[in-house]
């Protein structure tokens, strides 16, 4: 039965190969090292899921030279600060009290920010607004 077939083991040797190829495009989940607060310095605009149910709002963040930042969506403004240690960037907020990473991915010269809170949960996307 093999004998008009590929034998399976060159099946699995492409099937590897495939898999590593395409993986190797994808950006990396940690994002880009965030070692200057330059990078990430502006104002940024996106959404927010807030909690677990999906819902998303309009989300806008701006991040100062000092490390503050201020956030607004629905009703809430937040006032906080951004602190980098060893690539990594994490911000602190309130109120609602909140805090979590920020991850910085760039994709062809295009920048964009992420905002994952562990307490309470949300998830922010945004972009420098223009």
């Amino acid at each position: 039965m093999w004998s008009l077939l590929a034998p399976p083991s060159f099946v699995t040797a492409v099937g590897v190969c495939a898999i590593m190829t395409s993986c190797a495009s994808l950006p990396s989940v940690a994002g880009e090292p965030i070692t200057d607060i330059d990078q990430i310095v502006g104002k940024w605009a996106g959404t927010i899921t807030p909690g677990h149910n999906s819902v998303r709002e309009p989300f806008y963040l701006t991040i100062m030279p000092d490390g503050r930042l201020v956030a607004g969506w629905g009703i809430d403004t937040s006032w906080g600060t951004v602190t980098l240690r060893n690539g990594q960037a994490t911000f602190a907020m309130k109120p609602p009290i909140a805090q979590g990473s920020i991850r910085l991915y760039v994709d062809s010269g295009k920048r964009t920010l992420v905002m994952d809170a562990v307490l309470p949960s949300f998830l922010a996307q945004v972009t420098p607004e223009h």
